[in-house]
């Protein structure tokens, strides 16, 4: 649910039962969850979750990563039937599966080097230097403005991503 309908809802149920603006916004969220999925939704329902592997990071870049809503559990890749979805605390990247032309286990060597980093097309995002995933992108996509890229679109031709289930990612994203 887009925000301006959350809050055109929000603002009906102010009109209706005399709730402030937080109460009739948090209970407009809360039946919209409960009512589950809409129409269209089906695409959505072979979606697979594959964890990012954060064995590797540090005390302070781990409970760094986790105030600004990252971390464990939250950190991964959700792979449905039309695109892969990165998503780590502050990076965010959608990828059409049709434009993925490979994944297979990585040998990149990776020492020393947590978190989301890139340049020329090729990009690093881990939190561990085990389980590394490449993915080849052709034709390639490129990242919303944000944080992590400071603000700039960049070119994704090729992502690592280190995961807690490599070998299974990369039969969900072969189809198998």
């Amino acid at each position: 649910m887009s925000h301006d309908k959350i809050r055109a809802a929000a603002r009906q149920r102010m009109a209706e039962t005399g709730e402030p603006y937080a109460t009739a916004r948090r209970e407009v969220i809360k039946n919209h969850q409960e009512a589950g999925p809409g129409p269209g939704a089906a695409a959505s329902a072979g979606t697979r979750w594959f964890p990012i592997d954060y064995s590797d990071m540090g005390r302070v870049s781990l409970w760094t990563e986790t105030r600004h809503g990252g971390g464990p559990g939250r950190g991964g890749v959700e792979v449905d039937s039309t695109v892969l979805r990165v998503r780590l605390a502050g990076f965010h990247l959608d990828i059409p599966r049709s434009s993925v032309r490979s994944a297979v286990r990585s040998a990149r060597s990776v020492r020393g080097t947590i978190g989301v980093h890139g340049g020329r097309g090729r990009w690093l995002v881990n939190g561990s230097y085990n389980g590394l995933v490449e993915l080849a992108i052709e034709p390639p996509c490129y990242t919303s403005r944000q944080p992590s890229t400071l603000f700039l679109r960049s070119k994704v031709s090729s992502l690592t991503i280190s995961l807690v289930d490599p070998d299974g990612f990369i039969a969900a994203v072969d189809g198998k």
